[in-house]
């Protein structure tokens, strides 16, 4: 299936999705000096998961120098982190309960506005935002409790404004299947995202995971991580051919197999190289978003820019 194929297959199956897919158009579309015009290379479009600037902290009042770091890098798209946008309420003294009810009462209340000034920093940094990455699944982390249902619907409707197309974080399936009405509400993706835990029957670690998730509404997608599936000993390739038409976008990062270790680009066993090749070669409108967790003695603008800078060699190799 080419681009034109799946645009076509793809907007007579999803209401609305022509306007969630304006992030993965053509390059020719935009202004050839656009960030985001600049980040397509040889027909892919790259975008970068900010965990890769390990050197600074994920909070609202960094958010300014992570767009900074982002147009460095010469991005035009990214997957933004709720951190990026929700304050924390962890004054001195204030009890777990307590902060926990501030969190909660901050998402419910938090005028419209306040998401469009935040959009507005990134559109004018000449920067989308393709996904907006939160989790809402208490079972995988321990210092929260579960989202209660307005604040899951809060948080879709804060995505939105942001020009999000889809919520993704670290849930597992039946989390999915409980998010899925709140984003066939707001008439956008819930992305699943992939780990290598293959001792929880619950999480996204293999093929039938995906499987199950899909077969829950037209409305799930897929946020491949390359780096966790090699990890977890699947095949990426075969993955990524079977299931291109409903992959959102893919988090290209490097691990060994075996639930080895991340590894720098072209240093582990993640099929970089014939992963972005069969993209490009097949046309698939599928963003590729780089993250890794790799450690370096570099700054991260420059780690970031060195795995770039692997995709684009080869890509024009």
């Amino acid at each position: 299936m080419n681009r034109r194929e799946f645009s076509r297959i793809s907007f007579a199956c999803i209401p609305g999705l022509s306007m969630l897919s304006g992030c993965i158009s053509n390059p020719l579309q935009y202004d050839p000096t656009s960030l985001k015009a600049k980040s397509f290379v040889n027909g892919v479009q790259f975008g970068v998961q900010p965990f890769c600037y390990h050197d600074l902290v994920m909070n609202v009042a960094n958010r300014k120098t992570l767009i900074e770091k982002v147009k460095q890098n010469g991005f035009g798209l990214m997957e933004l982190h709720a951190r990026w946008c929700e304050p924390k309420f962890n004054e001195p003294g204030m009890s777990k309960e307590a902060s926990r009810e501030k969190v909660r009462q901050w998402r419910i209340s938090t005028p419209d506005n306040y998401y469009e000034n935040i959009r507005k920093e990134f559109d004018e940094a000449g920067i989308s935002i393709l996904n907006y990455y939160v989790d809402m699944d208490a079972s995988y982390f321990n210092n929260y409790t579960e989202y209660t249902d307005e604040e899951v619907d809060a948080t879709f409707k804060a995505a939105k404004i942001l020009g999000a197309g889809a919520c993704v974080g670290s849930e597992g399936q039946k989390s999915i299947k409980r998010l899925v009405p709140f984003a066939e509400k707001h008439n956008m993706f819930i992305s699943v995202h992939n780990h290598s835990n293959l001792s929880d029957p619950d999480a996204f670690n293999n093929e039938q995971s995906f499987l199950n998730a899909f077969a829950f509404s037209p409305n799930v997608r897929a946020t491949f991580d390359t780096r966790h599936y090699t990890a977890a000993n699947g095949d990426c390739i075969e993955f990524i051919k079977k299931h291109h038409p409903l992959i959102r976008n893919i988090h290209l990062g490097n691990r060994k197999r075996n639930q080895g270790r991340s590894a720098r680009f072209g240093e582990g066993d993640t099929p970089l190289v014939e992963i972005l090749k069969l993209v490009r070669d097949n046309q698939w409108p599928i963003p590729v978003i780089i993250e890794f967790e790799h450690g370096t003695i570099n700054t991260s603008v420059t780690e970031v820019q060195k795995t770039y800078q692997f995709c684009k060699n080869a890509l024009i190799s």
